[in-house]
């Protein structure tokens, strides 16, 4: 079987207790474990022989890999069975992979960088011994920062300098120092990865320009999905979303309120909505606030007040007016 073992947040996957015939399988297995189902074979060697070291930051995998000639694939038949809902950024240091995906050909060499989608067929082909660096980000993470999906093609940028030289150097730290993070930084160090690993591909102005819209569109569904939890805050928003609370806070610099403005303004809202049927509800003024997530009468009655300008008891009577005589 593959060997497994925890130091600390790091994992590691080897195939050096396997029998020789059977380590493409169990290569395929390694793999799958980290983006999805994947066929592996030893490229006419007869075995591969591999490891895989990875750390978990947040939603991110951050993986060092060393495998002998092989060659892996997702064919076009597996593709309706979904299971690689992951975007690869794969940093080469060492040997040559040969990436086939839509139609493309990309020859990918040390100090090349590489992102793909797992999800579309594809294949790569290692001739000799190869080492790379792996970041594999869910496509949940990179539809949050507003990435094209659907228009996602496979590209290739240098990692020898620039962009995509700081972002490798901080990935190979991040990986590095991941079992000394302690739970308070992670998402703060899962922001900077993502920033500095996406920013080769994609253009800043492109993800400001959509990032905070498709982020604002999240958290406005997840406000309007949990309005009736009292607990609902920034807080639990943050880690539902994966998101610092300044990045949370920056997505909604042009809506002319805070996050938390914009809960209370949806809970008074709902509450307008169930007032104007009138007494005839059967449910009391505090019926109706805490069924929307107040957790106090009085704090109710007096945002009510100060959003509408009356107390939520007129809207009632405004609503179901006693008969005239």
């Amino acid at each position: 079987m593959l060997r497994a073992t925890m130091t600390h947040s790091i994992v590691s996957l080897s195939t050096a207790t396997t029998p020789a015939p059977l380590r493409a399988e169990y290569w395929a297995q390694a793999l799958g474990t980290l983006c999805g189902r994947l066929h592996a074979d030893a490229f006419g060697d007869g075995t591969i022989d591999g490891h895989i070291d990875y750390a978990t930051i947040r939603r991110l995998r951050l993986c060092e890999i060393e495998v002998s000639r092989h060659r892996i694939a997702h064919p076009a038949s597996w593709t309706e069975r979904g299971g690689h809902p992951v975007i690869k950024v794969l940093f080469q240091t060492c040997g040559t992979s040969i990436f086939e995906q839509d139609g493309r050909r990309l020859v990918i060499g040390p100090g090349d960088c590489l992102v793909y989608d797992v999800s579309k067929p594809h294949a790569i082909t290692s001739p000799a011994l190869t080492k790379h660096h792996v970041v594999i980000i869910p496509r949940p993470v990179m539809e949050q920062r507003g990435v094209p999906l659907e228009r996602l093609q496979a590209q290739q940028v240098s990692a020898r300098e620039g962009a995509g030289r700081l972002a490798h150097d901080f990935v190979l730290s991040v990986f590095n120092e991941a079992p000394s993070l302690s739970p308070g930084c992670e998402v703060q160090v899962a922001e900077t990865l993502l920033d500095l690993v996406l920013l080769p591909f994609f253009s800043e102005s492109c993800l400001k320009r959509s990032g905070p819209e498709a982020l604002r569109s999240r958290i406005k569904t997840l406000i309007r999905a949990n309005l009736s939890d009292p607990n609902l805050s920034i807080e639990q928003l943050s880690s539902r979303l994966d998101c610092t609370k300044r990045y949370l806070h920056m997505s909604f610099a042009d809506e002319g309120t805070t996050i938390t403005g914009y809960i209370w303004q949806k809970r008074l809202e709902k509450c307008r909505e169930e007032l104007e049927l009138g007494p005839g509800s059967g449910r009391t003024l505090t019926d109706i606030a805490f069924s929307w997530g107040f957790s106090s009468s009085s704090h109710f009655t007096h945002l009510f007040k100060k959003r509408y300008g009356m107390p939520p008891s007129a809207v009632q009577r405004q609503a179901n007016p006693p008969p005239v005589r």
